[in-house]
């Protein structure tokens, strides 16, 4: 509307820790009803500009306005009150307590003190009804599927009466159906007049949501454009400060080679289900494995792992016959190396020092009578640091305090020590930037040029026909469709294979 003040402005927003200056004169605005992409490499002020908006740091200097008018955000409840409310990835919520119990936080409906299950749903029900949701009011907040819990999160800030959304990362753990869904919802949101910041890594999402870009480096806003008025490419280099190198990951036509994994007739009868399975993976070959979230993609890629002991069927690794993957040391012992989809929960101790996180799956080979030779295991953790390209203070630093995308390159690194012959992938390079991204791809291909195997299992279709040399489309359990050379313009016919609508 002409004339109408900015949801939200900031001027000259600055931040700093003792010497480091996380964000520096930050100004820019969020009009009514728009969506905003706030995007920047790990480390790039994101966090920093996120937190002072939802009231959780106060700026050393530049202000922040609502409506046009210049506002104090000293806490959360401050923001709340400002009509700003702050989605985070690790939701926030009562989990044993009900949807609508959820949704009525702080603003339970009754009458001197006294109110009523009864109450509380009818004042639910109205709330998703008004923004058109269809939420199970009735059950525990931990029985939700996660995109659903941020259904009932987004509703309880619009329930508050906020008018101001900023959303960290909602579909990095999301599948595409669930993605396609929030966006859906963020959208019919902006229609309404809310405005959104979305925090993504996510550049495909972006250009198809998204009315403007706003991109952080170093602290600094280099880039704030229209969505129509810039390109991925130009993305990528402001947040960079280079151009990206144009690098076709795929590998140039070569014949075809032994293989190192054969799965033949892989079934499951419990959920995720697998129905006759079958595959190969040749030696110094990426086979990518595609599949929305349930489709039993990441079943594979866990049961290779040796997470799921109940799946039939035979498997074969560098020619020998395995009886079963009875849990994850018989899974690398022989020679399999399974890199889990959650490196926080799954893959990584995230206080342990860089060199013990590296050399810890090999910790055998290391010791003498039982002592840890500490030479041969620095020795070791710098080799592979150096081969994943980690960029760290020092590898006796924690690993919970490395961005996500060098603790996925310690996760990656310490997979490659026992120098194995199969890799297993799952979800690689979720949950981190651009330039992260990037030379994690850019390593699996050199693995892949000096022989490594490795099956890619991710739900990126990006990721999956950027790097496949061979692209295998999972639906309902079984291998539905597959693509022998991808590209890019394979995209779309991946997409509909996974989707049933071929």
């Amino acid at each position: 509307m002409q004339g109408q003040a900015a949801a939200l402005s900031v001027d000259g927003l600055t931040k700093q820790y003792g010497r480091q200056r996380v964000l520096e004169g930050v100004s820019f605005s969020l009009g009514h009803g728009e969506v905003a992409a706030l995007l920047g490499e790990n480390g790039a002020g994101k966090s920093t500009l996120a937190k002072l908006l939802a009231g959780a740091i106060s700026p050393d200097a530049g202000t922040i306005a609502v409506q046009g008018r210049e506002v104090s955000l000293t806490s959360p409840r401050a923001a709340i009150q400002h009509g700003i409310s702050f989605m985070p990835q690790e939701l926030i919520y009562v989990p044993r307590l009900t949807v609508a119990e959820n949704i009525c936080l702080g603003r339970v409906p009754g009458r001197l003190g006294t109110t009523s299950p009864q109450a509380i749903r009818r004042r639910a029900q109205e709330e998703a009804r008004a923004f058109s949701l269809d939420l199970p009011l009735d059950r525990d907040m931990d029985t939700l599927p996660l995109a659903q819990q941020q259904q009932v999160e987004i509703l309880k800030a619009l329930a508050r009466r906020s008018r101001i959304l900023l959303l960290d990362e909602p579909t990095a753990a999301l599948s595409s159906h669930d993605s396609d869904q929030l966006l859906t919802l963020t959208g019919t949101l902006a229609t309404r007049g809310v405005a959104i910041l979305y925090i993504s890594h996510r550049l495909d999402e972006v250009f198809r949501a998204c009315d403007t870009v706003h991109v952080l480096r170093n602290g600094r806003l280099v880039q704030s454009a229209p969505v129509e008025d810039t390109s991925p490419r130009e993305v990528i280099e402001q947040m960079l400060g280079r151009p990206p190198e144009e690098v076709d990951f795929t590998a140039e036509d070569r014949p075809a080679t032994r293989p190192v994994l054969e799965l033949t007739a892989w079934s499951r009868e419990r959920t995720p289900v697998l129905r006759d399975v079958s595959l190969t993976v040749g030696a110094g070959e990426i086979v990518g494995l595609y599949g929305v979230r349930g489709s039993g993609a990441e079943t594979v890629a866990e049961a290779l792992g040796g997470l799921h002991d109940d799946v039939s069927g035979s498997t074969v690794v560098d020619g020998r016959q395995l009886k079963r993957i009875s849990g994850p040391i018989a899974a690398r012992r022989a020679g399999i190396a399974y890199v889990p989809a959650d490196r926080k929960s799954q893959g990584l101790v995230l206080v342990m020092p860089v060199v013990s996180s590296l050399s810890l799956a090999v910790l055998r080979t290391l010791t003498k009578l039982g002592v840890l030779r500490r030479r041969r295991e620095s020795a070791l953790a710098a080799r592979l640091a150096e081969q994943v390209r980690l960029r760290a203070r020092s590898l006796k630093q924690p690993v919970g305090e490395l961005s996500g995308g060098n603790q996925q390159k310690v996760l990656v690194g310490s997979r490659l020590a026992a120098k194995p012959t199969v890799l297993v992938l799952q979800e690689p390079t979720r949950g981190v930037d651009v330039g992260a991204r990037l030379e994690l791809h850019r390593l699996l291909r050199a693995l892949a040029d000096e022989g490594t195997g490795q099956l890619l299992v991710t739900s990126d279709i990006e990721e999956a026909v950027g790097l496949s040399d061979r692209l295998l489309i999972v639906r309902d359990g079984q291998i539905v469709h597959r693509i022998a050379r991808p590209t890019l313009a394979s995209q779309s016919e991946a997409l509909q294979a996974a989707g049933g609508h071929q």
